[in-house]
């Protein structure tokens, strides 16, 4: 096998690897079923998915009637666990509208300012002040963009890993 041949190999396997984790997944999440899915790289390195686990399913593929209660029990957790953590994004979701809402009326107390009063030097000052916060603005929103390309590379470099790094083990190529 030429080394070209083997790269073109790698590349075709690699390629649908995720997006089959993916599909796995979504069988998962629509059917509630246990499954696992082992695939080995052409070079022999091994790729799997399971949920809950594949050693889970695999104890259960060989011991049907003990794996049952178990396998019931780890529902009722996983039920248990998504539940409470919907309401801790409830209760942040509601946390947030409280401070939105008082932002909103503070901003309703702010009075408009007057120009006609102005004066040249009230005016400069002014100016300087729209300067600063101008560049305040453009500062924060290059701290954010940086943010965000650093974030995105994570998930990229997670994402070639796994399709839902939450539900799936992978192992290292």
């Amino acid at each position: 096998m030429t080394k070209g041949s083997a790269n073109a190999r790698q590349v075709t396997f690699s390629k649908p690897r995720p997006g089959l984790f993916k599909k796995a997944s979504e069988v998962y999440a629509r059917c509630a079923i246990e499954m696992a899915i082992i695939v080995l790289s052409p070079r022999g390195k091994p790729f799997y998915f399971g949920h809950p686990s594949v050693d889970a399913v695999l104890d259960r593929f060989e011991h049907p009637k003990m794996a049952c209660i178990d396998a019931t029990q780890q529902a009722q957790t996983d039920r248990a666990q998504v539940l409470e953590k919907m309401n801790k994004q409830y209760a942040d979701v509601l946390e947030q509208l409280k401070v939105g809402m008082k932002g909103a009326k503070e901003l309703n107390d702010i009075k408009p300012l007057r120009f006609e009063n102005f004066s040249f030097s009230d005016f400069m000052e002014f100016k300087k002040w729209l300067e600063d916060l101008e560049k305040a603005v453009e500062k924060r929103r290059m701290e954010l963009l940086a943010l965000e390309a650093i974030d995105a590379s994570i998930r990229s470099k997670n994402d070639d890993k796994c399709c839902d790094p939450r539900k799936a083990e992978v192992g290292n190529e």
